[in-house]
């Protein structure tokens, strides 16, 4: 059986937050459990969106912290029979419960918001070319964790998305002006926001503002900017999103 079709176009960032948002008199202050604080996030995404919801523990999370991120499977979308975007929310292993303040939950519908649009740019990317993989990128760093970091974030597709998401850090950062984001690409106040997208990038690459990769991932972000402030999110049209 195929699926619904699904307007992925109209999930602007606004919308993705406020959808989560909504939530909130459920969370904040509450005293609950990681099942009943992961219960409710998942049955009021799937209320609004057609996607998958999944639970994972890591020992390395920060304890008192919700974790989210994501994955696209472009064999599902192809077959088009389930869902082919994966929300994680991700927990500390020894967490027993959370009484979230409002700073953390605004943090949690903010990266909810973000990993959204991430996914949708990856469906995104795989329809407008049927669906084939193109070559990834080939690090050349001499270990094998250096190098396994740099070919994911090296990837064409992945440099397509997090430059969105990059492109948004820097709107929160500079309110839509546009001219100190530039500036800020170019310069070494990254070093301290290491929780953002960008500083990922120059780590993975040895902070080096030169690298191909990085000269790459700056030039897209760039041009994500406008689209990013005034729409709120990556495409102006909904060419490859309405199904």
């Amino acid at each position: 059986m195929e699926r619904k079709p699904f307007n992925w176009s109209l999930l602007t960032r606004d919308a993705l937050y406020s959808m989560l948002n909504a939530i909130q008199s459920n969370v904040i202050d509450k005293k609950l459990t990681v099942n009943q604080l992961h219960t409710i996030l998942s049955r009021h995404i799937k209320r609004h969106l057609p996607i998958k919801i999944r639970l994972d523990r890591d020992l390395k999370n920060e304890k008192g912290y919700v974790y989210v991120g994501g994955t696209y499977y472009s064999e599902k979308d192809w077959k088009n029979t389930t869902s082919p975007i994966e929300i994680i929310f991700s927990y500390n292993s020894e967490q027993k419960w959370f009484r979230l303040s409002r700073h953390r939950w605004i943090r949690i519908c903010s990266l909810f918001a973000d990993t959204m649009l991430h996914e949708i740019i990856h469906a995104r990317q795989y329809r407008s070319r049927n669906f084939k993989d193109i070559p990834g990128y080939q690090s050349t760093a001499y270990y094998a964790r250096d190098r396994k970091e740099q070919n994911y974030y090296g990837d064409t597709d992945e440099i397509g998305a997090f430059s969105f998401n990059i492109a948004c850090e820097l709107i929160d950062m500079f309110e839509g002006n546009f001219g100190e984001a530039v500036k800020y690409l170019d310069s070494n106040q990254y070093r301290r926001q290491k929780r953002t997208s960008f500083y990922k990038y120059m780590k993975a690459f040895d902070h080096n503002h030169e690298h191909t990769v990085i000269r790459r991932v700056k030039k897209k972000t760039i041009s994500y900017l406008q689209t990013a402030y005034y729409y709120g999110k990556p495409f102006r049209t909904n060419n490859y999103l309405t199904y």
